[in-house]
């Protein structure tokens, strides 16, 4: 009489297929995330440039309701909010038509590591002397 013997199937991963899939995991997320925590700075960025622009809006709106007097920010002036995660706001009037607008990065920050070009972009400046206007750094202002 034959004797049958029962296989069993097996299903599953072995333990070698399991970590190649672990490494191929790993050697990715270790290409993805540098290049995500860089785009995350160009963003906070980007929105802090926007909201010294909107700054300078309001300024020169002042501006032309007060002819002749000494540049201010409206009272109601907010900040918006994703800027103020990362970076402080300031205003300076330094003569009757030059301000200075400031956005810096705030203490234990992504944003203090932010560099573009080689140049570091913790602190982003708008510099306004009459009709003139300055970025600084320059590098940090261009995209």
């Amino acid at each position: 009489m034959p004797v049958l013997t029962a296989r069993r199937l097996q299903t599953g991963f072995t333990l070698i297929e399991l970590l190649i899939v672990l490494v191929v995991v790993a050697v990715l997320a270790g290409i993805a995330y540098p290049s995500y925590n860089g785009y995350l700075k160009r963003s906070a960025r980007a929105d802090a440039k926007a909201e010294l622009l909107r700054m300078q809006l309001a300024v020169e709106k002042q501006r032309l309701v007060r002819i002749g007097a000494m540049p201010v920010l409206p009272s109601t002036w907010t900040t918006a909010a994703p800027v103020a995660k990362h970076y402080q706001l300031s205003f300076q009037a330094t003569g009757v038509q030059d301000y200075t607008l400031t956005a810096k990065a705030l203490p234990g920050s992504n944003q203090l590591s932010d560099e573009q070009a080689g140049t570091a972009c913790s602190t982003l400046t708008l510099v306004a002397h009459g009709l003139e206007t300055r970025y600084e750094p320059a590098a940090c202002w261009q995209q």
